[in-house]
């Protein structure tokens, strides 16, 4: 209201026209229409003279603004990406690190995984690993009675591990084929697995797996001779039990020697007719897979 009155008051003037005029005073229709007039006509003129200016004024408004945005955002992106590259780097070295223990860990979990899977339903064409302890004599419990040191015998124990498979034709196959080379000189050689066998025990009627093999014994031993493997097959392959061996034990054949007088007179100097197996160790079995 105050606008179109100061409108008025300046056509007022410009005609010559000096009137009272007071903010209270009212204005007719025909002074309000030409107060109209009078602004729009003064409006259009101000935007027909400068319109360059306030074009100019909206266009760098927006390039300024878009400009200061991407360039901020440029710069956080760009810090973000250096972040990401810092910490790349920081695994990468922590990675290469732990690399080799991880990867120790990994196969032996997948070697125990897969091994772990083996099973066997039938001995024929089985591959199975032997690990064994044994002596080279047996237990002699006069030994403990005896006060002579040099009475005796000399007891040394060893125990490694061998893979076998044991073949549908009754032999058998070492698959350790580097257990004779670089192996310690206190460790015993096994030279030469011979064919297996499957029996049932008049004894108990359960049936058990034998075989033999040559091995020699490093000194002081010096030795050469055979020993008996022998353990108890458990599972029923008929019922869907996969079979497992247990209760391993190695022996060693010993000739008994027979008293010098009486009944037993009759093998004195007939060595070897009188033998007996005895026990030395005892072994594992766990089954692996086919080569």
């Amino acid at each position: 209201m105050m606008i179109v009155a100061a409108l008025f008051l300046l056509s007022s003037l410009r005609c010559g026209n000096v009137a009272a005029f007071s903010s209270s005073s009212a204005l007719s229709p025909a002074s309000l229409k030409l107060a109209r007039v009078e602004r729009n006509a003064a409006l259009q003129s101000s935007f027909s003279q400068q319109p360059h200016i306030l074009s100019l004024s909206l266009i760098n408004s927006a390039l300024f603004s878009t400009s200061s945005d991407d360039s901020s955002t440029t710069s956080e992106a760009e810090r973000l990406r250096q972040k990401a590259l810092q910490l790349r780097a920081e695994a990468d070295a922590a990675e290469k690190q732990l690399s080799p223990t991880r990867s120790s860990r990994q196969a032996a979990a997948a070697m125990d995984t897969t091994e772990a899977a083996v099973e066997y339903f039938d001995l024929k064409d089985s591959c199975w690993e032997i690990s064994y302890r044994f002596a080279n004599e047996p237990e002699n419990k006069d030994d403990d009675n005896d006060g002579n040191s040099k009475n005796k015998v000399l007891r040394k124990f060893y125990s490694g591990k061998v893979q076998l498979q044991f073949l549908s034709d009754g032999y058998t196959t070492n698959l350790s084929t580097k257990s004779n080379v670089g192996v310690s000189e206190q460790q015993a050689i096994i030279n030469k697995v011979w064919g297996w066998d499957l029996e049932v025990s008049d004894q108990d009627s359960l049936s058990y797996i034998l075989f033999s093999a040559d091995i020699t014994l490093p000194p002081p031993i010096g030795t050469s001779e055979r020993f008996y493997f022998q353990a108890r097959v458990d599972g029923d392959a008929s019922e869907g039990e996969a079979l497992s061996l247990v209760d391993g034990s190695v022996t060693v054949k010993r000739d008994i020697s027979a008293p010098g007088s009486g009944w037993w007179g009759i093998f004195k100097g007939a060595d070897g007719i009188l033998a007996q197996f005895r026990q030395l160790g005892e072994f594992k079995c766990r089954p692996i897979a086919k080569p």
